[in-house]
């Protein structure tokens, strides 16, 4: 084997060590800058070591096996180095290599048929939660950091890898026909995983949950922190023919984003765009729970959506300008807003899905259609055939748009008036009875004494004809991934966690597309030595409650919300009482976690979402705001005066940065100049309808602290402040009162029309 070993360097003047490959069958002892070569084993131990230039392990040849079993590399932190670089390799395995406090724990470039398998590339180079980064498409994007990074490379396989809690799980970038599979890139702030210009791999079985800002820590929710474009699975410029296949990809910032930002070929039109990624397949994923889309498919032609469960999300899939979508037996269920929404699409085909509101929505719709009127790209037509929508006023919506609309079904509670699919009569609506069959609770019953999160479960019943949409199995209210099905079985996979406690029995039951089966209440079997919370009340609190936290196992943890500890008051190993802070400035979610150790070393629980309660009077809230003069020329100073009053029982927390009175040029925006959200405190935010300074409209670039650090109950605190324009023209001015990392108190307020002359 060849292995390197540093000499020693004896010169007067210091010169760097280099390391050489020599013949040996033992292990040997990881040093900085070791160069692999040949089959290679290591010395068992924690290497705490720094990358100096090309990697800390550099490895290139062809055909042999390096295995890092029992080792764990260590890097220096502040995102500096790469712990193991793979360059110029073909037919390299790398087993077991455990990377830890580098920008990146592995990255492999200009390389052919490199496998990592069961590599470990967890907690490496990370941004703060709420990192603006360029979303346009433009770059890759790979300079920030985190597990893998696969870079002008090609048929290389990830398998059973773990990359979590850093900015990216993997990266994927100039690399065609690599396979991703088996492993889980969870919790991660920006991306799971990402493709830029990339095509024809295989992301496979793999887990992506969580990813999002904050990393699961932090509420993601429309009434929450932002996600800022984070995703579970990430698809840009001009990636195509991939195939996302069979993951959890769970409360994604979205689940699944192909996206186009680069404009378009042709300046005047919208499509056909820039670099745009076509021809994608996603099929049997599960990318419930996001608080933007479940899938979101933009600018781009060609995409197969098949089989994916995208529901309990804001919308199930936001699909605008898309193309040629052919959209097939997937679930849309209990969407915030709707199962799908789609402005200026064209040659959409959507058959066999199932789209629903489990509580009726009597003025909800479930489909909606519609040309924008922004530019002259048509809306439609559209084909729907076959599917099933129930709980909606309106099925289908369309506004300006044309669709065929064949042998659908559409499911009202008896009692109700039909649903409205807006586009004639070309569907069947059935009434429920007012008994349920024996067929439906047979089928629950077929689920068992007892289910064990993560497993999967059979339900052997009669099968709907093959051109229907599968049944739906429902735990709690949720519907379930499907996994699999035949001719005489349909196979789901209960989660091994939501965003609620988990509780020893849960409902289930079974939806057909034409009949609802009673529920059945059905043991869950958890492992007996886990951290879980059982319970947590009240839910929704209120400023100054004491929170109860009921459990298994919890003892020497502690409680975070949003990621911040909370104040336990009492603490035993199955119970803890904790005191909300008395600093809450809006009704705002947390997302509640228990966790025992630190790091890569905890123990944690899933999130769990836990809300406040603030009566709308009772919130802080701007009383008076103004700009002046009202027409002034470029280069002089715009001068806004706000006033703000606490209306809350405890004294309000200020933002005190930048201090009172400031000014900002105009091209300048707080988040580039150090000024930002401080969670938890009040700030205010001026905001225009221009490009300002490159800055997008409505972007809030100016954003201006108080002068004192706490406002008492029933006070008002005023603050000055001046923006030196320089965009000639007549725009619009607004102000918001913002709670830092939560959400805008008030929103586009006290809106003023300014003429600035040349």
């Amino acid at each position: 084997m060849q292995i390197l070993r540093p000499f020693l360097c004896v010169l007067t003047v210091l010169l760097p060590c280099f390391v050489y490959g020599i013949a040996s069958a033992a292990p040997t002892t990881l040093v900085a800058g070791i160069k692999i070569t040949s089959r290679a084993t290591f010395k068992s131990g924690v290497y705490h070591l720094t990358d100096t230039g090309g990697g800390i392990v550099q490895i290139s040849g062809s055909n042999f096996t390096v295995d890092f079993k029992g080792t764990h590399i260590v890097g220096p932190g502040a995102k500096q180095g790469i712990g193991i670089l793979v360059a110029d390799a073909r037919n390299v395995t790398i087993k077991n290599a455990d990377v830890s406090g580098c920008l990146w724990g592995i990255v492999v470039e200009r390389s052919v048929k490199v496998n990592l398998d069961g590599c470990n590339t967890s907690w490496n180079a990370d941004l703060p939660p709420g990192t603006v980064i360029d979303e346009s498409g433009h770059e890759p994007e790979d300079n920030h950091g985190g597990g893998i990074l696969l870079r002008d490379s090609r048929e290389c396989q990830v398998q059973r890898c773990l990359s979590q809690h850093q900015w990216d799980g993997i990266d994927v970038v100039r690399s065609q026909h690599n396979v991703i599979e088996e492993g889980d890139f969870s919790f991660n702030g920006n991306w799971g995983v990402h493709f830029w210009n990339s095509s024809n791999n295989r992301f496979l079985d793999n887990k992506a949950v969580w990813c999002t800002t904050g990393s699961g820590l932090l509420y993601q929710a429309l009434t929450g922190w932002q996600t800022y474009d984070a995703q579970a699975v990430g698809i840009d410029h001009d990636s195509n023919e991939n195939v996302i296949e069979g993951n959890d990809l769970r409360f994604g910032g979205d689940g699944i984003f192909i996206r186009a930002n680069e404009g378009p070929i042709e300046p005047g039109t919208v499509v056909p765009p820039r670099n745009g990624s076509h021809r994608n397949v996603l099929r049997n994923n599960d990318c419930s729970f996001s608080p933007n889309n479940a899938i979101e498919v933009d600018l781009v032609d060609d995409t197969i959506i098949e089989g994916n469960n995208c529901s309990f999300s804001n919308y199930g899939m936001w699909l605008g300008y898309s193309r040629r979508c052919i959209v097939r037996n997937n679930i849309c269920i209990s969407d915030s807003t709707h199962a799908v929404e789609i402005e200026n699409g064209q040659d959409d085909l959507f058959e066999n899905n199932i789209m629903g509101f489990d509580t009726p929505r009597p003025n909800g719709q479930l489909i909606y259609l519609r040309y924008n009127g922004r530019d002259k790209t048509p809306s439609g037509p559209y084909t729907l055939r076959n599917n099933v929508f129930y709980g909606a006023g309106t099925a289908l919506l369309l506004t300006a748009t044309k669709a065929d609309f064949i042998g659908n079904t559409l499911l009202i509670p008896k009692g109700s008036q039909a649903m409205r699919a807006v586009v004639g009569d070309a569907a069947s609506v059935i009434q429920e009875s007012e008994t349920h069959t024996e067929e439906p609770r047979a089928a629950v019953m077929n689920l068992g004494r007892a289910i064990k999160p993560g497993s999967l479960l059979s339900w052997k019943g009669s099968l709907p004809k093959k051109d229907s949409f599968p049944p739906v199995m429902e735990v709690e209210g949720i519907p379930l991934w499907r996994r699999m099905e035949n001719n005489q079985e349909m196979v789901y996979w209960m989660p091994d966690f939501w965003d609620r406690p988990a509780k020893d029995t849960v409902q289930a039951r079974i939806f057909s597309g034409t009949w609802l089966s009673d529920s059945l209440t059905v043991p869950v079997l958890w492992p007996a030595d886990q951290p879980r919370i059982i319970s947590l009340s009240p839910n929704p609190a209120r400023i100054g409650d004491t929170v109860t936290v009921e459990g298994m196992n919890l003892g020497g943890g502690r409680i975070l919300l949003n990621g911040r500890p909370a104040t336990i008051v009492e603490a035993t190993p199955n119970r803890m009482t904790l005191k909300l802070a008395e600093g809450i400035l809006v009704p705002t979610h947390y997302n509640l976690v228990w966790e025992r150790g630190e790091g890569a070393q905890a123990e944690r629980t899933w999130p769990i979402t836990f809300s406040v309660q603030v009566p709308q009077e009772q919130m802080p809230h701007l009383v008076s705001a103004s700009f002046s003069p009202t027409t002034l020329h470029v280069g002089e100073v715009l001068k806004v005066t706000m006033t703000v009053r606490n209306n809350l029982p405890t004294p309000a927390p200020l933002t005190t940065r930048p201090a009172p009175i400031f000014t900002y040029q105009e091209k300048q925006a707080c988040y580039e100049m150090g000024f930002g959200e401080t969670p938890g405190k009040l700030h205010l935010r001026v905001s225009t309808d221009f490009r300002a300074g490159g800055h997008d409209p409505g972007s809030w670039p100016w954003l201006f602290g108080f002068g004192q650090e706490m406002l008492a109950p029933g006070e008002t605190a005023s603050v000055e402040g001046y923006i030196k324009v320089e965009t000639p023209g007549v725009h619009e001015f607004r102000i918001g009162l913002v709670a830092g990392g939560f959400r805008f108190i008030d929103d586009n307020a006290y809106r003023t029309k300014i003429t600035v002359l040349p």
